[in-house]
This record gives structure tokens, sequence and C-alpha cells, in this order.
């Protein structure tokens, strides 16, 4: 499996909570990542999108991108974007899913 695919193999442990993510827009995703300590850069695409990048790793290699964040996102990808993030933050244990749902404003319960 290419290391840009892992995401599609890690669970939301949260599912249910997946649909309250849907009308996020691209802002509220670039203020999550900050939150979470990512580096995030909109230098690309004219303003369009913006990209995530893992901690400590140098954004001109393919392999330190963690999620593209496009200027109109529609809702079906938002469950993508969220598993990507995730799946760094499981890796690096930076970050858990609690921690990605709370800075989303959506509360957890323990």
């Amino acid at each position: 499996m290419q290391e840009w695919d892992k995401y599609r193999e890690t669970k939301i442990q949260r599912g249910e909570l997946v649909d309250r993510i849907k009308n996020n827009n691209q802002k509220k995703w670039i203020e999550v990542c900050e939150k979470l300590g990512l580096v995030v850069s909109t230098e690309y695409g004219r303003g369009s999108h913006a990209v995530v990048y893992k901690q400590n790793c140098p954004p001109e290699e393919k392999r330190c991108c963690i999620v593209t964040l496009v200027k109109d996102m529609r809702q079906e990808i938002q469950r993508d974007i969220f598993k990507k993030i995730l799946t760094y933050g499981l890796e690096s244990n930076l970050y858990s899913e609690d921690d990605i749902w709370r800075e989303l404003g959506i509360k957890v319960k323990k």
C-alpha cells in the first residue's frame, strides 16, 4: 500500500459523528489543523487550496503532505480529510481522534 493510501485503513471510532462535519469549510479545517500543530501553507494554488504538512518535514518532499484542502469543499470529501488527519495523528502520537472532534467543535462523550 502506498503511503498516501494508508488513511483508507484507518477506522473512525466515533463514526456516528461523521455527518456533523459535512458543512465545514476550508477555513475551519485550516484552523483545526493549526490547532493540532500541523503546518498549513496557502502559498500554492493562488489561494484556492491549502496544503497540510507533517511537522518537521520539508514541504518539498511529497511524503510530507497529509492532505490538500480545496476552497470549494464538498461534504463528501470531508470524511477522507478527517481520516487523513487522523492517520497522521495516530502514527505520530501527536493527537487523538477525540482531539480532532474537539477542535471541530463537536463534543465527545468519554
